[in-house]
């Protein structure tokens, strides 16, 4: 073959190479094209001498430039001596500067050299000989294809073989689409790394091993940027676990399922030893194909500063409204006590007088003690240790009695129902104030006076049921669940403390049973008591007569006495230990009506000092619980030591629970000594009985 005709075939095995070593698919439209060319080249060698000179070539090279033309890639061919040989429309399209002079037989450094004239080195290019120098041993040195955005400006990949005679071919594949989804693509990854980066919330990806990512806010939350730092910082406490760890520690190891943890609240010191609150949030993550952690940081220490600064005011506007409400109603029975004292103190000789006087300031006082443990009620689950089987229409008809002068006839008590005869284990006390209140509340809803029915029903074996229902006003709905809440009220201020629907609720709810409220504004409302019912048959009064219904002349409590225990007198010597000077009084005097010789101590230390001056010898102790320097629980384990048999009542205006007093209150059976608990105000029967109790 002759020099064009070689430099043809070459042409034909370098794309043969070219198509050989492209991925599968890649040029597939050139196979077909180049397989014929081959067979022409083949003919065209193996043609006779005769034919004419240059017929081949010229109609070979008419076959090749009309295939190359049909691709889509751009292709030249330049020869041994730096002459173009062939090239397509495509490539010329690429070069919009040179496509007049891509024609065959021009030189490439003569292209350049154009190229330099029409601006392609830019305006501050100055001498072009470095410029031309440079793109000529690149145009001459085969490499891995390479990445330009050409004068058409678009993007394309250049790759550029030498062929066996000394050519070159470079083909051009179009990727604009491909550089512009890498660039939106570059531009997503940045614009949300910027907007990881400017998250208010720390961002932590965690391998099980170390920290793969962290952002600004991260190292501003944790007080550190560094990675290591950041896995040493312990947490104070939170929410999974008790104690001082690391979350990282707490964590289990990520692995592929692993369902992520309920987020974490926790408290943790940064570094600089600053106390900060965080909600963890944990999410399943994966890097680089290997399950991780998620992790979001929300630093919730402003958010929980508040919250307490909140519920700090709330607390103080309510012991605002308990102290207010408190006071109204203590003032109303210091009232009653001390008017009825001074009306006493005026006629002494008028016996009737004075019996109706102190009458009436036992009751206010009973009253006062109601509130206090009204008060002390709240927030104590389980039955309280005054509850016992009551007799429901006992109760009723108690208060039937006591409200109906309060009441009057604007505002008649219907009594109704066949389940009077019902028991239910409650406290006697808390029962009556609920339905006390109840209906109070009921009589303020009616200002222009209405009916007050209280009914009670037994629907079955297991169940008692108390309805109270006016044709009042009603609740607005906006308010109706929040009736039960302590110290919420809709009335005014000192008109109500906002705790009687509470003390109804936590009453019944201690009891084992629950409140239902039904109401409509301006038709009333029904407030429904669901109490577990009693055995009848555990009664020793199921069968005494009266108790079946309302009417009752019964007290209604089952263990409760009709007849004052009198005459209650034993020589014995106690040990009386209370730091109020009056409530001390009191109770000597109650304990020396009853024959008894009293010491008295004004705190614990007077009574050691007490009990070891006169060596020990006494039969009692009757013992406050709070007060200052040493308490009445001290003082009693204290002599339980030197005396085990010591008989000791226990007194406080707190409830029991609030001091740990099981050793002293255990049953005498299980090594625990003769000791009780009294509820003050103090009641001088009670206490008479209490003594009698222990000490025969």
């Amino acid at each position: 073959m002759d020099r064009p005709d070689q430099e043809l075939a070459e042409l034909l095995h370098t794309l043969g190479a070219r198509l050989a070593a492209a991925p599968p698919g890649a040029l597939a439209h050139l196979r077909e094209p180049l397989r014929a060319l081959r067979d022409r080249l083949d003919a065209v060698v193996e043609a006779p001498a005769s034919r004419h000179p240059g017929e081949g070539e010229a109609h070979f090279r008419a076959l090749l430039s009309d295939a190359i033309g049909c691709v889509s890639e751009g292709f030249v061919l330049f020869g041994a001596d730096g002459r173009l040989v062939l090239c397509n429309d495509r490539y010329r399209a690429a070069y919009p500067l040179l496509s007049d002079h891509l024609v065959p037989g021009v030189r490439f450094a003569d292209l350049l050299r154009v190229a330099v004239e029409r601006g392609a080195g830019g305006d501050d290019l100055g001498d072009p000989s470095d410029w031309i120098a440079e793109r000529l041993n690149r145009h001459t040195r085969s490499g891995p294809p390479t990445d330009h955005q050409l004068g058409d400006g678009r993007w394309y990949r250049i790759s550029e073989h030498a062929t066996r005679f000394g050519g070159v071919v470079k083909i051009l594949t179009d990727i604009t689409a491909l550089k512009r989804h890498e660039e939106a693509l570059a531009d997503s990854e940045a614009r949300y790394r910027r907007l990881v980066e400017m998250a208010p919330y720390g961002i932590l990806i965690w391998d099980g091993t170390r920290l793969r990512f962290t952002n600004r806010s991260a190292a501003l939350i944790l007080g550190s940027g560094d990675p290591d730092a950041m896995l040493r910082i312990p947490l104070v406490e939170a929410t999974e676990f008790d104690g001082v760890q690391r979350l990282f520690d707490w964590l289990p190891p990520p692995h592929s399922g692993l369902e992520a943890p309920p987020p974490v609240e926790a408290r943790f010191v940064t570094a600089q030893g600053v106390l900060r609150e965080l909600e963890v949030g944990i999410h399943p993550f994966a890097v680089e194909g290997e399950a991780a952690w998620f992790l979001v940081l929300n630093d919730i220490t402003g958010r929980k500063q508040a919250e307490r600064a909140i519920q700090q005011a709330q607390k103080m506007q309510a012991i605002g409204q308990l102290a207010g409400g408190i006071a109204h109603e203590f003032n109303n029975m210091l009232t009653a006590i001390g008017g009825f004292a001074q009306m006493a103190r005026r006629a002494p000789q008028d016996r009737p007088r004075v019996e109706q006087c102190l009458t009436e300031i036992v009751k206010a006082t009973d009253r006062a003690a109601g509130l206090t443990a009204q008060l002390l009620s709240f927030g104590r689950p389980g039955q309280t240790d005054a509850a016992r089987p009551v007799r429901v229409g006992a109760v009723i008809d108690d208060l039937r009695r006591f409200l109906g002068p309060t009441l009057g006839e604007r505002h008649p008590l219907r009594i109704g129902g066949a389940g009077g005869g019902a028991l239910v284990t409650i406290d006697p006390a808390l029962l009556h104030q609920s339905l006390l209140n109840l209906v109070l509340n009921a009589r303020d809803a009616m200002p222009e006076g209405g009916p007050i029915t209280i009914a009670v029903e037994r629907p079955d074996d297991v169940g008692v049921t108390i309805t109270v229902a006016d044709t009042g006003c009603g609740i607005d709905p906006a308010v109706i669940d929040r009736i039960f809440e302590p110290f919420f009220t809709t009335k005014e201020p000192g008109a109500g403390t906002g705790l009687g629907l509470a003390l109804v609720y936590s009453t019944v709810a201690r009891a084992g049973g629950g409140v239902e409220v039904d109401s409509e504004p301006g038709r009333g409302t029904v407030f429904t008591l669901r109490l577990p019912a009693e055995d009848a048959a555990e009664s020793p009064e199921e069968d005494a007569p009266g108790l079946d219904g309302f009417g009752l002349d019964g007290a209604g409590f089952l263990d409760a006495a009709d007849d004052e225990i009198e005459g209650l007198s034993m020589a014995a010597t106690v040990l009386l230990v209370e730091d109020e000077a009056q409530v001390r009084d009191f109770i000597r005097l109650t304990l020396e009506d009853m024959g008894m010789r009293v010491v008295c101590a004004a705190d614990g230390t007077e009574a050691l000092r007490a009990y070891a001056d006169h060596g020990g010898a006494f039969d009692l102790l009757v013992t406050d619980l709070v007060m200052p320097q040493i308490g009445g629980a001290s003082v009693a384990r204290t002599l339980r030591r030197e005396n085990p048999d010591l008989p000791t009542v226990l007194m406080s205006g707190y409830p029991p629970e609030t001091e740990s007093l099981d050793d002293l209150l255990a049953d005498p059976k299980s090594g625990g000594g003769r000791t009780v608990f009294l509820r003050k105000p103090i009641n001088p029967d009670e206490l008479a009985d209490t003594i009698h109790a222990l000490l025969i």
